[in-house]
């Protein structure tokens, strides 16, 4: 009988760490953000929270600057791990030829990447959108215009919300709205949503994506090259 008590032991300790695995896949990763713009003032910010707030990140815009040819932004980034967080501040600039860079990096990975599009749908359904909200003020001084620009602005949110219920599973109604303004020109914008998907999932989808970027030609390294050069 004495025979039998490691067995036992370690049976047990076996099932305690498979329990504690699955839990631990089926946690969810919640996304949420939010955007605000009021006049000139802007305000965006995204937290992502893993393994039951364990690990949380943070990125925060509190400063949007328009300069004519160009758009600067100070950035804000929190990582927590484990109770411990870190936080660090950049200071960005992105001109027309900064996003054009970024736009042919992201034809160069498609093009270099099997099936990279199909990875991504793929993932996106196994996202759920749990929140939507968007509200809109918008005046533009003229009533007529303002009535034009109310319908065009409608017509934006309907096709994006749209596109998303293509590619993610919305757990409830988007609301939205739009308020045209008629005493004077403005404009004021909240954007919010909450989504989350399984950390089993998240980790699954970080595997694939490795497995794709290990099989284009030069590795993961070549990823490193296209997204991080100058």
């Amino acid at each position: 009988m004495m025979l039998g008590y490691p067995y036992g032991w370690k049976t047990a300790a076996g099932l305690f760490f498979l329990f504690i695995l699955i839990i631990i896949l089926r946690s969810k990763v919640v996304i949420k953000g939010h955007l605000k713009r009021v006049g000139s003032d802007d305000d965006a910010e995204l937290n992502i929270k893993a393994l039951y707030g364990i690990i949380r990140y943070r990125y925060k815009v509190p400063i949007v600057l328009f300069t004519g040819t160009s758009v600067q932004l100070k950035e804000q980034v929190s990582k927590t791990k484990a109770g411990i967080d870190t936080w660090k501040q950049y200071n960005e600039e992105i001109d027309a030829e900064k996003v054009a860079r970024t736009i042919d990096k992201f034809k160069h990975l498609l093009h270099m990447t099997r099936n990279l599009k199909g990875w991504a749908r793929k993932t996106l359904t196994k996202v759920h959108l749990l929140e939507w909200n968007w509200t809109t003020f918008v005046g533009t001084g003229d009533a007529m215009w303002t009535a034009m620009t109310t319908g065009a602005v409608w017509s934006v949110k309907t096709s994006i919300i749209g596109l998303l219920s293509q590619m993610v599973k919305l757990k409830s109604e988007p609301k939205m709205n739009v308020q045209p303004i008629y005493q004077g020109a403005a404009f004021r914008t909240e954007w919010s949503c909450i989504a989350q998907i399984r950390f089993g999932y998240a980790i699954l989808a970080g595997l694939q994506l490795l497995v794709r970027m290990r099989k284009t030609k030069g590795g993961v390294k070549a990823w490193q090259n296209i997204l991080f050069k100058a």
